[in-house]
């Protein structure tokens, strides 16, 4: 009985707290990957806590007050503390957790990440020293194998549009520049988004550059991406890849009107000392053929071009879908003038602010000669296209403000191994 009330306080929470993160949170995160080459899981439970001085005691004349945060962890087997303070005129925070910047590739611990954006990204450990000036803030950080022997500098020209950091130790830069800030595109009144995220040195330059203008009273959207990293996060190909070797994407999509699109995309990989090693081109039409209430007929044209290939190579496919503002879905098949077939299938739906749920899946015949371009996530606000061989490629993320769940699962040509990422995470608010 006492486990069922307690049970039913923290349901309750979940489902009528109104702030986010609330003064006191706690949770759980569990991430995992096997394959026949590597297996690798990391569990978390953490302890979040909040507090203004002034609730307890009544010094100060301000509505402003001192904040205190603590974050209390377990990853694997290692426990972790994190405090920050910060009040007008000061920012101070050591730990794993807290830093001033929300630029996402900053200092993260690179196997885990938090998909809730609300809550403090998992860092290797550091320690921040800023001064404010209103909506300014400039200061000094430490950082493990990073700025530990250096202090690496760091600075907010203007609340959240701008930020920039810079490591003197490893010469290693950070930038993010976005327009409308994380915090006013989550209110969902702009039409419009542009955002960028880059960080390396000058030889290594890594990140993220998207821009998008979207009506979702029409159902209309152009979109445009670039992206460089790791070889593995948009190449996932029989052959092994090099954790040294980089990848990058271009992709462009336009939506004229529902159930319409054309799309570009080029991915090119890259050795360790910058040579192009692989290719892959895909550039695609759709439309209706016939339209009802509830579904319509799809027909698509798609060229292929990869660097192993010396030919273009066409497709033609047709799909069943529905697509109406938040909601959409569809499944076909894909017939390539070589003989490839691939079966596809998507799925995204948002219900109110709370949930969205996307899906993708790519069936591949056993005999297929070309890869293809399957539609996954590249950080948690970010889709991109990765370019596989698999005979089966299958990913899921649900998002919920106090629930999130990550699966990919693939298969190798001719049934020769699987793979399976999983990174499962709940938020549990105690108070609000």
């Amino acid at each position: 009985m006492k486990r069922s009330l307690f049970l039913l306080f923290l349901f309750s929470n979940i489902l009528f707290a109104e702030s986010n993160p609330s003064p006191f949170s706690t949770g759980v995160s569990f991430s995992g990957y096997d394959s026949r080459y590597y297996t690798k899981r990391q569990e978390t439970v953490w302890f979040r806590g909040e507090v203004c001085l002034k609730d307890f005691f009544f010094i100060f004349p301000n509505a402003d007050c001192p904040k205190h945060k603590v974050f209390l962890e377990k990853r694997g087997e290692t426990y972790l503390g994190s405090y920050q303070f910060e009040n007008n005129n000061i920012y101070l925070s050591y730990g794993n957790r807290f830093r001033p910047l929300n630029h996402f590739f900053f200092l993260r611990e690179k196997f885990d990440f938090s998909s809730f954006w609300f809550l403090e990204q998992p860092t290797v450990r550091t320690g921040f020293l800023g001064l404010k000036f209103k909506e300014s803030i400039l200061g000094m950080y430490y950082a493990e194998n990073s700025a530990g022997k250096q202090p690496g500098f760091f600075f907010k020209p203007y609340k959240n549009y701008l930020e920039l950091a810079y490591s003197p130790q490893t010469k290693e830069g950070f930038m993010l520049l976005e327009f409308p800030s994380s915090e006013e595109r989550k209110s969902e009144k702009k039409t419009y988004w542009f955002r960028t995220e880059i960080f390396g040195t000058k030889t290594d330059l890594q990140g993220i550059v998207s821009a998008s203008w979207s009506d979702k009273e029409k159902d209309k959207r152009i979109f445009a991406s670039g992206f460089r990293g790791r070889a593995g996060q948009l190449f996932q190909l029989s052959e092994r890849t090099d954790p040294e070797e980089k990848a990058e994407l271009f992709r462009f999509v336009w939506e004229p009107a529902p159930y319409r699109r054309l799309q570009f995309a080029e991915s090119s990989r890259y050795s360790s000392d910058g040579k192009e090693i692989y290719s892959a081109q895909s550039a695609l039409g759709r439309m209706e053929i016939i339209e009802f209430p509830w579904v319509a007929i799809l027909a698509q044209a798609r060229v292929y071009s990869f660097s192993d290939h010396s030919s273009w190579v066409w497709g033609k496919g047709l799909y069943l879908s529905y697509q109406r503002k938040f909601w959409r879905w569809e499944i076909g098949q894909e017939w390539r003038k070589n003989g490839d077939r691939l079966t596809e299938a998507g799925l995204q739906i948002s219900i109110s602010k709370n949930w969205k749920i996307y899906s993708s899946l790519i069936y591949a015949e056993e005999k297929n000669l070309l890869p293809a371009f399957a539609e996954e996530s590249i950080t948690p606000e970010e889709t991109g296209l990765v370019v596989t061989d698999k005979s089966f490629y299958s990913f899921l993320r649900i998002f919920h403000p106090y629930f999130a769940i990550h699966i990919r699962h693939t298969r190798e040509k001719e049934g020769k191994g699987d793979g399976l990422s999983m990174r499962f995470q709940v938020y549990i608010p105690l108070f609000d």
